[in-house]
């Protein structure tokens, strides 16, 4: 029985807003970490997913603490409950 996994596009926007905030090109990124310009760029744009392990890898070498990035994606799929569940 096959699983379906849903993609969460906040994914590619969170790597591509913790590299500008790094002040990094994709072409950068890719050099640190030894990966293609075009595979950043599919990971960026929700082509490709990274497996947590890869997303590990980018996280650190964007200079920031994995778990930040996580939440980062958390955020956009956590519905806000600061009125109370109102």
């Amino acid at each position: 029985m096959k699983t379906t996994r849903k993609k969460l596009p906040g994914v590619g926007v969170a790597i591509r807003t913790f590299r500008q905030n790094a002040g990094l090109s994709q072409d950068e990124l890719a050099g640190r970490m030894d990966l293609s310009t075009p595979y950043i760029s599919m990971l960026e744009s929700g082509k490709r997913y990274p497996s947590i392990e890869m997303l590990i890898r980018v996280a650190l070498a964007l200079g920031v603490r994995p778990g930040a990035m996580l939440d980062y994606i958390a955020e956009r799929y956590i519905p806000d409950d600061t009125n109370g569940g109102k």
